[in-house]
């Protein structure tokens, strides 16, 4: 059978609280860091007059469940948190700087083993590496809150579900340049890609692998278009887990985890499409600046098919963290 659901008794996880501490300490290095950026482009937008409106989005388990999709109108010099109260109910903890529930679905995060589900948000695709109250919002920005659990030790930092971002917009104000980064056997379908990012305004570079220069792979957006062989692609897939991917390529097989990090279900072909923040930036993958977004899969078909979905389909991609391609369906991961 080609597609399995993994069966029998679930291993038992071992919740690694240490992931709390990790990021808890990441914030405060960068604190500093995310208030002098902040500081220096809020005064840049705030000469820009009046209202303009952004997107707020608040979902359970990694887009499953919609609770709230709102258009809101957001003044200069405003941030996340503050775009969220427009439309929901909202409590704090920790002496104001994080979010315990929003309309009543509460933080389980209790520091000890069990359950660990939490609120995170995304702006344009990406978990911000700061607080909230430090990023600002700019027109046509996509604020997300996703309510999931994060036991499984993955830290999701990048989301492939808000499509054209953060190619679009990128993150407090902030574009970084895109590449298109193909082998020879998908050439045609970096061209039809970059055709459909110029649609939304977006202008992409399309380089070859041995062509990218080491600034582009460190400083740029980049979408990769091969084969799960390909060198850079195996790098990142080899290192799945600490990415914080739900999705993992092995031996001409797609192995899929759930948000508690079991395996769920494996297929023996298929494309994918999944995102993570540029690890081989200088500041590691939770950076806040860029991202890496994998079109990939078991064979050349495989990924032309993932590669025509998010040139002619994205809109089946929303509210989805990643996804597999198999037999011309798709499946949400996790």
């Amino acid at each position: 059978m080609s597609l399995y659901k993994k069966t029998g008794e679930k291993r038992d996880i071992v919740k690694i609280t240490g992931v709390f501490v990790v990021f808890i300490c990441l914030i405060g290095v960068l604190y500093f860091v995310s208030n002098y950026q902040s500081s220096s482009i809020t005064t840049k937008y705030l000469d820009d007059a009046g209202p303009f409106p952004v997107q707020v989005i608040v979902t359970q388990n990694y887009g499953e469940e919609i609770i709230l999709d709102e258009y809101v109108n957001v003044e200069p010099g405003e941030n996340v948190l503050d775009g969220l109260k427009q439309v929901a109910d909202v409590t704090f903890n920790y002496g104001g700087g994080f979010v315990e529930s929003i309309n009543g679905i509460k933080s389980t995060f209790s520091g000890s083993l069990g359950d660990e589900n939490d609120w995170f948000f995304y702006v344009n695709g990406m978990l911000p590496p700061n607080g909230a109250t430090d990023i600002f919002l700019y027109p046509g920005d996509i604020e997300r809150w996703d309510f999931h659990n994060w036991g499984s030790d993955r830290i999701t930092t990048a989301i492939i579900s808000d499509y054209p971002e953060p190619f679009l917009h990128g993150i407090n104000g902030i574009r970084q340049d895109t590449t298109i980064v193909y082998s020879d056997e998908f050439y045609y379908a970096s061209v039809a890609l970059q055709k459909s990012l110029k649609q939304h305004h977006i202008t992409s570079n399309i380089k070859s692998f041995e062509e990218l220069s080491d600034n582009e792979k460190t400083n740029h957006n980049l979408i990769l278009i091969d084969t799960y062989e390909n060198s850079l692609i195996g790098e990142l897939n080899n290192n799945a887990k600490s990415l914080g991917f739900f999705i993992k390529i092995k031996n001409n097989h797609i192995k899929t985890f759930d948000a508690a990090g079991e395996e769920d279900q494996v297929f023996d072909h298929g494309g994918v499409i999944l995102a993570t923040q540029n690890p081989w930036n200088l500041r590691g993958n939770w950076n806040g600046e860029n991202v890496v977004w994998i079109i990939t899969g078991i064979t050349i078909e495989d990924v032309t098919n993932a590669a025509k979905v998010l040139i002619n389909n994205n809109h089946e991609i929303k509210n989805t963290a990643s996804i597999v391609i198999f037999n011309e369906k798709i499946y949400k991961v996790p």
